[in-house]
């Protein structure tokens, strides 16, 4: 099972950072967290639709990610309406010149407005902090979010727009 291990970086200007890359190249995700912290999310690229079941829980000091397909649609809807902190957000993902996996969030409230951005880079399990920011962020890296601050840069508590407007750079 995958470890977990990531950065996070708050991002400035989400309008310009949507227009960094094509508009054709963002996916459309739709999350949302069962009882027990599980979380269900279906991800649109173009017109693939993708769905899939997440659940972390921290063990002997690291956070483990178990992940799976859900591979019927009606499985995916039938869970939705159990779901609560639902989060609608842009996601691009790219890859950096190290092999490092960076995805851009760009969350979304009910009226579709971008309330909040935040990139997270995906790194091997010894890795504390990536080599370099992907040079398309660099200029809109507002806050670097250290280690002892992740749980509150999470989706889960970032789905609710009056928390996230309330954090402290």
């Amino acid at each position: 099972m995958p470890t977990e291990n990531e950065r996070k970086y708050v991002l400035s200007d989400p309008t310009a950072v949507l227009a960094l890359w094509d508009r054709a190249t963002w996916s459309e995700i739709r999350q949302g967290y069962l009882p027990g912290d599980a979380r269900i999310r279906r991800r649109i690229d173009n017109d693939r639709r993708e769905d899939s079941f997440t659940y972390k829980i921290a063990a002997a000091g690291r956070l483990i990610e178990i992940e799976t397909a859900i591979a019927e649609p009606r499985d995916f809807d039938d869970l939705w309406p159990l779901t609560s902190r639902r989060i609608h957000k842009l996601r691009r993902t790219a890859v950096d010149r190290h092999g490092l996996q960076w995805d851009v969030d760009l969350l979304m409230d009910d009226a579709g407005d971008i309330y909040f951005a935040l990139a997270e880079c995906e790194m091997p399990e010894a890795m504390d902090t990536p080599p370099e920011i992907l040079p398309e962020l660099a200029p809109f890296i507002r806050f670097e979010v250290p280690r002892d601050r992740q749980a509150e840069f999470v989706n889960a508590r970032l789905a609710d727009p009056a928390y996230a407007a309330l954090l402290v750079f």
